[in-house]
């Protein structure tokens, strides 16, 4: 199986869970090809020795439009406008008729990505819609009808014909202009389905998960395994998740957006997700890659965000949406005590049930205790 994928060095956490995710799930029969887009993200890979990557750097990928392209576009915009020469260059590499898989750095494997391999069958092009929880319904005019984060293509004619078409597309334009309707490369998919006989729209609930649609997929667990209204969850997208600069040794991620999240996807999803991240962060500072300090701390990030619902995981512990209020205009620190405030009560509120559970035990055992020492006295000899 090929995949590939593009980060530059933020995103480098999120790619090694990708990575240790496929690893787990495939059982190491995969490639995952990485375009690097700094010189950093190659080094601290390269360091990493991971056996099923082949990493690439951009300058392996660009020519001289793109090149010319780098310096007039935002970094989001840059990495949106490679995603199909990437696919372009890997496909070239495979065998006719065999499929590269592009993904997302921030996807988080679950199952063997082999359901998606069999639901495509022969097509030439697979992708998934968002299918939109009904009250984000209206961010399709922006988002579009699909999601880009997993998407596969054949070598053959259709799949590098799309290819081809795509890359063109996102050179003339790669934006994300909500005003407009458009979503950096995203937004050109919704055409696919009436441009190209062989494309397959997955029909399986557990391809596609992210938070726009996560309320409505019947999240459960079933032992250690995740499933989504009845299926087994394939992979996650964590749009719009964050690791945080850790503070006191608390290490957080936080979710901006509108996006409320059901208490089993947090239990399920997102908190093996963060621990993962920072396991990962780990692991490349162990290297003498440091990552960590180029993160936001908590207050500089809530006081500039444009958001009205914060999910945020500090010390394993899950502050839900309805705590949060809207921003105000106010100072910044006085925002953050928004957060804190219920996190502390949260907090209070456990450790008091812990010391009543100890209480109770004590009383318990005292009372065990008493009942012993009366029962030896009444069978001792007077």
């Amino acid at each position: 199986m090929n995949f590939c994928t593009l980060f530059n060095q933020l995103y480098l956490p999120q790619g090694l869970v990708l990575y240790r995710s496929l690893d787990q799930h495939t059982g190491g029969a995969f490639t995952l090809h990485i375009l690097c887009m700094d010189d950093f993200t190659y080094a601290a890979l390269s360091a990493l020795k991971l056996r099923h990557a082949r990493l690439i750097r951009l300058s392996e990928v660009e020519d001289d439009t793109l090149r010319a392209l780098r310096s007039q576009r935002s970094i989001a915009e840059y990495c949106w406008t490679c995603t199909a020469p990437l696919l372009l260059h890997v496909i070239r590499e495979v065998g006719a008729g065999a499929v590269v898989t592009y993904v997302d750095a921030d996807i988080r494997f679950f199952s063997n990505p082999a359901a998606i391999f069999d639901e495509m069958g022969s097509g030439s092009i697979y992708i998934h819609e968002h299918d939109f929880t009904p009250k984000y319904a209206h961010t399709a005019s922006t988002a579009g009808r699909f999601n880009v984060g997993v998407c596969c293509f054949r070598n053959d004619d259709e799949g590098c014909a799309c290819l081809a078409r795509w890359k063109l597309q996102c050179i003339e334009e790669c934006t994300a202009d909500t005003s407009a309707g458009k979503c950096g490369d995203q937004y050109y998919l919704d055409e696919w389905p009436n441009l190209y006989r062989n494309l397959v729209i997955s029909a399986n609930p557990g391809v596609g998960l992210g938070p726009w649609n996560v309320e409505k997929r019947s999240i459960e667990m079933k032992g250690s395994h995740v499933f989504a209204a009845g299926s087994p969850a394939i992979f996650y997208h964590y749009q719009s998740l964050q690791m945080l600069k850790p503070t006191y040794g608390l290490k957080s991620v936080w979710l901006t957006g509108w996006y409320d999240l059901p208490k089993i996807a947090v239990d399920a999803i997102y908190q093996p997700y963060a621990a993962e991240l920072w396991l990962a962060a780990s692991a490349i500072e162990r290297k003498g890659f440091l990552l960590l300090h180029k993160l936001s701390r908590l207050p500089n990030h809530y006081a500039s965000a444009v958001h009205c619902q914060l999910v945020l995981s500090i010390g394993g512990l899950y502050v839900p949406v309805r705590w949060n209020p809207s921003p105000r205009p106010t100072r910044p620190l006085r925002q953050t005590m928004h957060i804190f405030r219920p996190l502390i009560m949260h907090i209070l509120r456990r450790l008091i049930m812990h010391i009543l559970r100890c209480l109770m035990k004590t009383k318990r055992r005292l009372m065990k205790t008493k009942d012993v020492e009366g029962e030896t006295a009444r069978r001792s000899p007077s």
